[in-house]
C-alpha cells in the first residue's frame, strides 16, 4: 500500500499576501546606540568642525587668497620667538605635571577603594573653581608681599614678587592642569594586574627593579597620553599666561587675541591657530604611534 504525499499548499495568507510581504520592506527601528550617539556627533560637527573649517579657510583667504599669511608667520622673528616660548612653556608644564601627577595617581590606584574615592574627589574639586579665579589667586601668592615671596625671602633675600616671568606661568599652569594627568594615569594604573610585579618579585627582582621593568612600561602609554594632553591644552591656554606672564613670555594665544582685538588681522590669527592645530595633531599622532596604544592619546 502506497501513501501519497500531499502537495504543498499555498502559503498562509495566500499568494497575494506573500507577494505583499516580499514587496514591502520591513521598517527597522534605529538602534538606541545610534540615536544616543547621533545627537552628540551632530552637535560636535556643528560647534567644532564648522568653526575649525572656517578658521582653515580664513588662513588662506584673508586678506587675499594664498599662503602669504603662512610665509609671514614663518619668517617673522617675533612670531617665531613667541611660538618657541609657547612650545617650551607647554613642554615644561607637561613634564612637571606628569612628574607630580604620577605619584598621586599611583597612590590613588593602590589605596583602598573608600579612601581612593575621597582622594579622587579632592583631585576633581579644582575643576569646580573658575580658571580666572585660580589665576588671580596665583597673582596674590606670587606678587610683591605675597605668601610665596615671604617664604622665599630668607633664602633669596629679595622681597620682589615672582610674577611676570616664565616660572610663574609654569607654576600656575601646572596647578590648573595637574588633575588631567592624575585622572588619565590613575585610570590606566587601575587596569594593571598587580600579580605581574609580584611574579617579578618571586623570580628574584627587587622592589625597585620590578617597578621599573614591569610596572612602569605598562604605565608608560597612559603617562605619555597625560603629558600630551597637558601639552596640547597648554599650547592654547590664554587666561593664565595673559595674567601671570609678562610681555617677554607672551604666548601664541595672546598674540592671536591681539591680532583679533587690536589689529583686526583675522588672517594671521587663523594662520597661527592653524599652526597650533597642526603641531598638536602631529605630536598626538607621533606619541600614539610610539606608544602603540590606540586608546591612550586618542583625540
Amino acid at each position: 500500500m502506497t501513501t501519497r504525499t500531499p502537495a504543498p499548499g499555498p502559503p498562509r495568507g495566500g499568494p497575494g499576501g506573500e507577494r505583499r510581504r516580499r514587496g514591502r520592506p520591513r521598517l527597522r527601528r534605529p538602534a538606541f546606540a545610534a540615536v544616543a550617539l547621533g545627537l552628540p556627533v551632530a552637535v560636535m560637527l556643528a560647534v567644532y568642525a564648522w568653526p575649525v573649517g572656517a578658521m582653515l579657510v580664513r588662513s588662506v583667504t584673508e586678506p587675499e587668497p594664498g599662503l602669504s599669511n603662512l610665509v609671514r608667520a614663518v619668517t617673522d622673528p617675533t612670531i617665531l620667538h613667541v611660538l618657541w616660548v609657547t612650545v617650551r612653556m607647554a613642554a615644561e608644564v607637561a613634564v612637571v605635571s606628569v612628574l607630580l601627577g604620577f605619584p598621586v595617581a599611583y597612590f590613588l590606584a593602590t589605596s583602598p577603594p573608600r579612601r581612593a574615592r575621597v582622594l579622587l574627589l579632592l583631585v576633581v574639586i579644582p575643576f569646580w573653581t573658575s580658571v580666572l579665579v585660580r589665576s588671580f589667586a596665583w597673582i596674590v601668592l606670587l606678587g610683591d608681599g605675597g605668601l610665596v615671596t615671604r617664604l622665599l625671602h630668607p633664602l633669596t633675600g629679595d622681597g620682589r614678587g615672582l610674577l611676570y616671568g616664565e616660572g610663574a606661568v609654569v607654576v600656575a599652569l601646572t596647578h590648573i592642569l595637574l588633575p588631567f594627568p592624575v585622572l588619565i594615569i590613575k585610570a590606566a594604573l587601575d587596569r594593571i594586574d598587580g600579580s605581574l610585579t609580584r611574579a617579578a618579585r618571586t623570580l628574584g627582582a627587587g622592589p625597585l627593579r620590578a617597578f621599573a621593568l614591569v610596572y612602569l612600561p605598562l604605565a608608560a602609554p597612559a603617562t605619555a597620553g597625560g603629558g600630551v594632553l597637558v601639552f596640547v591644552i597648554g599650547l592654547g591656554f590664554y587666561v593664565t599666561p595673559a595674567l601671570v606672564g609678562g610681555p617677554k613670555e607672551s604666548t601664541i594665544a595672546v598674540v592671536i587675541a591681539r591680532s583679533v582685538q587690536e589689529t583686526f588681522d583675522w588672517g594671521m590669527a587663523a594662520t597661527l591657530a592653524t599652526l597650533l592645530l597642526l603641531l598638536a595633531v602631529g605630536l598626538a599622532l607621533a606619541v600614539r604611534r610610539l606608544t602603540a596604544v590606540k586608546g591612550a592619546v586618542a583625540p
